[in-house]
């Protein structure tokens, strides 16, 4: 959970409240029998499936991973003054899903849940000492590789890294040192990798960029546009009135507003950054020559949070400022010019790609974003969230780190179960920010999420973190909720 310090006033994005933690009780409803119902479906090949099997497939399927990037950020999904044209322009003649949730507040356990398709708790990799990309599941990389596809990933963030297991499947995998790598980098890795590609030949590229991610370091253009000032200085009174608000004590709130604000605008500015470079990657593309034929999904690991519920940074709460996140889609076999208003996971996101491919499911879950019917099918199904460490506020506004937090997202309503060192504490909350008044009492919804959670197969074998990736991890701001 990163937290660095930098200031304008200009941008702010839009501010959610919480629901109440609790709602009026209910007696408890019967349990509801539709996962039978979509198991058929699926089993029955979604015969209302979007894909036409006479329109001619993809020949390259790009994903970019845009991380720390939340809906709210893009003027597609409604920031007012947002300046991400490329990605606006994009969604605008593609498929937006307008509320995709990731599963988890931080980037190892939702990238590998891109990997797998799988939840967070059955993957394994959450963030726990020990925790590991569970060998036993396969991974899009192998799907897309058995079935004769080149496949490379060029990832700019330092904390993905060969040896946690998302590197499977990938003929090359390209990370970044112990540095948050500017996006021109990956990019121009990726562009020295598709000229050894015969032509024609078939390929999954999977491009990891971490502009709007701290520490923020905006171009000078997106600065100017912004027009940010001086940077704010991280140290000092600043840091002492931020670790004061955290501990429940007195603080400069004035500072803290002017740094929030700050914090606000400088990411908008990364934002535009990303929004540049995913231009990039598109004239790229165009200048191969494939980019009509080229399949292209754009989404992301987590939000960031902007004090709206106590926390500046992410991996701390599953509130939606951290687990909804803009997902855009476009290329061969994709609607045109749609708005997907239900509920989808990005976890979903790589069946949906290998089916759209018309390449076989290669051992992940069976999904298909792009159909309509299985969409609706897949609401009366919970999502799942799920974070290994992180944060938890009381009531009174103090903090207490938590050992564990699950999440469960039915209804239009996160039900959240945390396990702290003093106890359990439960609560609740729109899952995109709007005020749903639950039909379900806080007590059944609980008790829903213990049942899903208890059924989810967890990986037998892990490894432990080596003692470099666990000091590069305490460097970049990463302790899984243990004291620095």
């Amino acid at each position: 959970m990163p937290m660095s310090a930098h200031r304008s006033p200009r941008i702010a994005l839009a501010e959610r409240k919480p629901l109440a933690p609790t709602v009026a009780a209910q007696p408890p409803a019967p349990a509801l029998a539709f996962a039978p119902a979509l198991a058929l479906a699926l089993a029955l090949g979604a015969a209302c499936a979007r894909v036409d099997p006479e329109s001619p497939p993809p020949t390259a399927v790009v994903l970019i991973v845009i991380d720390t990037l939340r809906a709210d950020a893009l003027g597609a999904y409604g920031a007012g003054e947002a300046s991400t044209p490329v990605m606006d322009e994009l969604a605008e003649g593609g498929l937006l899903f307008e509320r995709c949730l990731a599963p988890s507040s931080w980037t190892w356990p939702s990238t590998a849940s891109l990997m797998t398709a799988r939840n967070p708790p059955e993957h394994g990799l959450i963030g726990r000492n020990g925790s590991v990309l569970s060998p036993d599941l396969p991974t899009l990389a192998e799907a897309f590789g058995a079935a004769g596809w080149a496949t490379a990933a060029f990832v700019a963030n330092p904390i993905i890294e060969p040896g946690i297991g998302l590197e499977r499947g990938f003929d090359v995998w390209s990370g970044a040192d112990a540095t948050w790598e500017a996006a021109v980098e990956p990019i121009a890795r990726a562009a020295e990798w598709l000229k050894t590609l015969p032509e024609d030949a078939p390929y999954f590229l999977y491009i990891h960029i971490v502009e709007p991610h701290s520490p923020y370091k905006p171009s000078e253009e997106s600065a100017r546009v912004f027009d940010l000032g001086p940077e704010l200085e991280v140290t000092g009174k600043l840091t002492v009135a931020y670790h004061h608000m955290m501990d429940n004590k007195p603080y400069d709130e004035e500072l803290i507003t002017t740094f929030t604000d700050w914090r606000r605008t400088v990411y908008a500015a990364e934002t535009r950054d990303a929004d540049v470079a995913v231009g990039e990657i598109l004239d790229l593309l165009r200048g191969a020559g494939r980019l009509d034929r080229t399949l292209v999904a754009i989404t992301s690991d987590h939000g960031e949070e902007f004090l709206e519920h106590g926390l500046m940074g992410h991996g701390g709460q599953l509130y939606p400022e951290s687990v909804h996140v803009p997902l855009i889609m476009s290329g061969p076999r994709v609607p045109v010019a749609e708005r997907v208003a239900e509920r989808v996971e990005n976890r979903l996101l790589g069946p949906t790609l290998l089916r759209l491919a018309g390449i076989p499911g290669g051992g992940l879950p069976r999904a298909d974003l792009t159909d309509s019917e299985e969409r609706r099918l897949r609401l009366d199904e919970p999502a799942l969230l799920h974070l290994g460490k992180g944060v938890w506020r009381d009531e009174d506004g103090g903090f207490e780190r938590s050992i564990e937090q699950e999440g469960l997202v039915l209804d239009g309503v996160v039900s959240v179960r945390a396990t702290l060192e003093s106890g359990v504490r439960t609560g609740g909350h729109g899952a995109f920010g709007d005020a749903v008044e639950p039909e379900l009492s806080l007590e059944v919804r609980i008790q829903r999420l213990a049942d899903e959670f208890a059924e989810l197969e967890r990986p037998s074998t892990s490894a432990p973190l080596s003692e470099d990736l666990a000091a590069r991890l305490r460097g970049l701001g990463y302790s899984f909720g243990e004291d620095d």
